[in-house]
This record gives C-alpha cells, sequence and structure tokens, in this order.
C-alpha cells in the first residue's frame, strides 16, 4: 500500500487568492471514492485528507496533498473547497473551463495489488478500556515484526458472532467509538490489514455496553510509624457519596481502614469508572472531627487529594498513598 504522488488542485476567489500567500479561513481537501460517484452528492461514501497550501499560481491558491488507498480497484478523485470551516464545500474536477463538477471529469485513481497475498497475523487481546453512555474505547495487543503491516480494522455488531459492520481503522491498537447508545452493548471484533490490502481474520469477540462499569478500588495508606502509638484508627473521608455504599461526603468518622501492619491500613470501595473524587485521611478521634487530619512532611495542610475511577483491564484499581505525619500527633503536635 503505497501513498500517491502529490496531487495538486488550484482555486479562484475573485479579488481574494490573488493576494500574496495562503486566503486565511480557506481550506481545501483531496479526497478518493467510488468510480462515477458524485461526492457532492455522497461525500460520506469519499475519504478525505486535508490538504497544505503550496503556492501562489497566478491569481490561484495552489494546494497539495496525497492519498493512501486501503483497497485495490477503479477509483474517482477529486479537491473540495470551504470558507466556512468545513460547514459547505464547492467540490471541483479537473475540468477548468467549467464550474461545478461532474463525475465525468473525475481524476481516475487505480489501485493494483502487489505480489503479497499472505494475510497478517490475527490480533489478539482485544479488550474494553472504558465504557461511558458517550463512547467505548478498546485497545489490543499491538502485532510486532511484521514490516507490511498497515494497521487496524474495527468492526461492531449489536449481536453476538454479527454480521458486523467496519466502523473504522487505526493505525495503532486502540481505537475510539464515539458513535454508541447509552445502554446498548456491542459486539466488536478487529482485523489486521498489511500493505498490500491483504486482512487478517477476525480477533475473537469482544462485548462493551455504553454505560460505566463498576471498580473495585482498594486505597492503601502508609502511614507514620507514630500511629499505633495513638491507639486511634486510621479513617479516609471527601466526597465519598459519588461511590457506592452510601458513604456521607467529607465526614472524617464514616470510613474506617484496616489495620495490615504498624504502618499500612487499607479499605475496598466500590465506584462507576470516571468518577472523580477527592479525599484525605484522618485518625478516628471518635467525634468526627478534622483533629488528627494528615500534614505533609513539615507539617503544613496539603491540598486534597484526588482520583479518577479507572477500570483498566481488571476492574480493580490499586491505589498507594503515603501519609507524612498527623496533626496533633509528633512532630506535629502533641
Amino acid at each position: 500500500m503505497d501513498r500517491t504522488d502529490p496531487v495538486y488542485g488550484q482555486v479562484w476567489i475573485d479579488g481574494v487568492t490573488s493576494q500574496p500567500g495562503p486566503t486565511p479561513s480557506l481550506r481545501a481537501q483531496l479526497g478518493f471514492g467510488p468510480d462515477g460517484s458524485d461526492p457532492s452528492a455522497h461525500p460520506e461514501a469519499w475519504t478525505w485528507v486535508e490538504a497544505d497550501f503550496n503556492a501562489d499560481v497566478g491569481a490561484n491558491d495552489e494546494f497539495e496533498a496525497s492519498l493512501l488507498p486501503d483497497a485495490v480497484g477503479q477509483f474517482d478523485y477529486a479537491y473540495r473547497y470551504s470558507t466556512t470551516g468545513g460547514r459547505d464545500w464547492v467540490y471541483a474536477d479537473l475540468d477548468p473551463s467549467t464550474i461545478g463538477y461532474s463525475p465525468a471529469e473525475a481524476g481516475a485513481l487505480t489501485v493494483s495489488s502487489s505480489s503479497d497475498t499472505t494475510p497478517p497475523s490475527v490480533p489478539s487481546g482485544l479488550h474494553v478500556v472504558s465504557g461511558s453512555p458517550s463512547d467505548i474505547v478498546l485497545a489490543w495487543d499491538a502485532i510486532a515484526g511484521d514490516p507490511t503491516l498497515y494497521g487496524y480494522e474495527v468492526l461492531r455488531s449489536t449481536s453476538s458472532g454479527g454480521p458486523y459492520e467496519l466502523i473504522g481503522s487505526a493505525s495503532d491498537p486502540t481505537f475510539t467509538d464515539p458513535s454508541v447508545s447509552e445502554g446498548m452493548t456491542y459486539f466488536y471484533v478487529v482485523r489486521a490489514v498489511d500493505l498490500s490490502f491483504n486482512r487478517s481474520a477476525s480477533s475473537p469477540e469482544m462485548s462493551a455496553t455504553a454505560s460505566p462499569r463498576p471498580v473495585t478500588v482498594v486505597f492503601t495508606a502508609e502511614v507514620p510509624a507514630t500511629t499505633d502509638g495513638t491507639g486511634r484508627s486510621v479513617n479516609i473521608a471527601g466526597t465519598l457519596s459519588r461511590l457506592e455504599g452510601g458513604l456521607p461526603d467529607w465526614n472524617p468518622g464514616a470510613a474506617h481502614l484496616t489495620r495490615l501492619d504498624a504502618t499500612h491500613w487499607r479499605i475496598q470501595l466500590t465506584g462507576l469508572e470516571g468518577t472523580q473524587i477527592e479525599y484525605k485521611y484522618v485518625l478516628d478521634d471518635g467525634n468526627s472531627d478534622w483533629t488528627y487530619v494528615e500534614k505533609d512532611s513539615g507539617c503544613g495542610e496539603i491540598a486534597n487529594r484526588q482520583l479518577t475511577v479507572s477500570y483498566g483491564t481488571t476492574g480493580t484499581q490499586a491505589v498507594g498513598d503515603q501519609v507524612a505525619n498527623w496533626r496533633n500527633v509528633p512532630p506535629c503536635g502533641d
């Protein structure tokens, strides 16, 4: 799969493109699509790339771009131009004597296959990185050691086992699907594509629902050696109502950690991925106040700790924190 030679397109706007340099707000794209098709009627059937300003040619602005097709066959290619940021487009063919676009005057692009007929390896390790009502993020293991690898194609179905529809491609082993409906479950497979348009078989299927997933968050606090001597337990307080379990916000006496040893305490909470919380550690004084809140190494105030709940690959998020000192516990007071 080789990129085409540069393709040049020129545009003239009376009294505008005759000025030196690129015209502000003028945008150009080069695209290709099915042979004999009209991109102005079916722009979604075409693949478009941004073109760069190349030079002033007389009273025209000239643009330059190249194409990288992903299939063999016969295609048309054309330029399009916009002065409205892509809201409206003017399509151009190869005939400079007429205004407008005609498929008969489109550029012709022939994409031929090479002698390589060996498909790449099947991608493995497809998994869901995150899910939400607005998108689903996928990742998989990169295929290494294949110099002919071009990239990956992601396919989706609303039924297990297919049929699958191609929804996008990626050069890296990750993909975000933004076209989801809240509460819907989708089924994904990935295949690899090489530079000769050979495609691997599809990966094993992975399902994902367009809603946040529950995550087990394990907080482990490393505390000062003076902690045991206070006879008090270690608590966590913050915007914990955002998690499951009905905990109140910023209540120093509501959430108790379990002692592991003289300097380590732990608590396990559950929340939905993407949830953001703030929190601090505090020693329990029986009065649900902040008498023994954590301090920094110089006994100064510290900012609230912040955390975004992340599903990762296992649904368990390990959080390791270190408490330097406690208020009203030596060396930060008596």
